[in-house]
């Protein structure tokens, strides 16, 4: 059961519709664009698709390990 100040607590608090990391990544964008130009623009694309990229190779790597380890598991056990 809650108390009456974590009630009240709950009732003064509101949520920001902007976060702070959200305005430093804008920031950041607008710095980097105003230094770098176009080429800053292709190469933070370029790094969220090279992400993207190795993050699903990894986790498909990591589900073939689990799966070559649970068969190699399961015949050890059987035979």
């Amino acid at each position: 059961m809650k108390t009456t100040a974590e009630k009240n607590m709950k009732q003064r608090s509101f949520k920001h519709l902007i976060s702070i990391k959200l305005v430093l990544k804008i920031a950041f964008c607008v710095a980097g664009f105003a230094l770098w130009g176009w080429a800053f623009v292709a190469v933070v694309i370029g790094l969220k698709i090279a992400f993207a990229t190795v993050k699903g190779v990894l986790s498909c790597l990591f589900s073939l390990i689990i799966l070559i380890a649970s068969i190699l598991l399961l015949t050890v056990l059987i035979f």
